[in-house]
């Protein structure tokens, strides 16, 4: 069987090789079928991310959150912590670690049973498994947040049958890729 890390470098590989029009094409389909599903709709707190490296592209569905209103949260880390800042139409975004841009706000998210976690990722098992970036970072705030709900976004080639796990690491609620959605029975 396959490491994390083998696996992690094997679908980065692949996702980098894809041309960006074609993944942003999927990712409308993907953000669309995020739309429909009620983790979704009844949240009044949306945390979203800035891709890179070829993630998921969000960008659907912040002009949707926008449009409903709903409030929305984008990370930022300093040294091994992740938190949640708000963002909207008046924030600046500026360059945090590793390169990702994050919001230049001091408004902190205090999460609840209404807010809902967009989370990207590596590669996905169809049981719900994830691999993340190896930083540990959402599996550390959704073990200290339990209340929060999530929604793993991915195209269909980082589904795999069965990836490896570890006990510290925290499934999401659902997986929705361009083709399927996954969800814990």
């Amino acid at each position: 069987m396959a490491t994390k890390k083998e696996i992690r470098d094997i679908i980065l590989d692949i996702r980098k090789s894809f041309d960006s029009d074609y993944l942003n094409r999927l990712s409308t389909v993907i953000c669309n079928r995020v739309i429909k599903q009620q983790l979704y709709v009844n949240c009044k707190d949306i945390v979203l991310y800035m891709p890179i490296n070829n993630e998921v592209n969000l960008d659907l569905l912040m002009r949707n959150a926008f449009a409903r209103c709903k409030n929305i949260w984008l990370p930022k880390i300093v040294d091994k912590h992740m938190e949640f800042y708000r963002f909207d139409s008046n924030t600046k975004l500026i360059e945090g670690k590793y390169g990702i841009l994050e919001p230049d706000s001091e408004d902190i998210l205090k999460p609840d049973k209404d807010t809902l976690i967009i989370m990207p990722g590596v590669a996905f098992s169809e049981d719900m498994g994830r691999i993340g970036y190896g930083g540990g970072y959402y599996d550390r705030y959704l073990s200290d947040n339990p209340c929060c709900k999530t929604i793993a976004v991915c195209y269909n080639f980082q589904i795999m049958p069965f990836i490896p796990a570890e006990d510290h690491d925290i499934k999401p609620d659902i997986i929705v890729s361009d083709s399927d959605v996954f969800k814990i029975n």
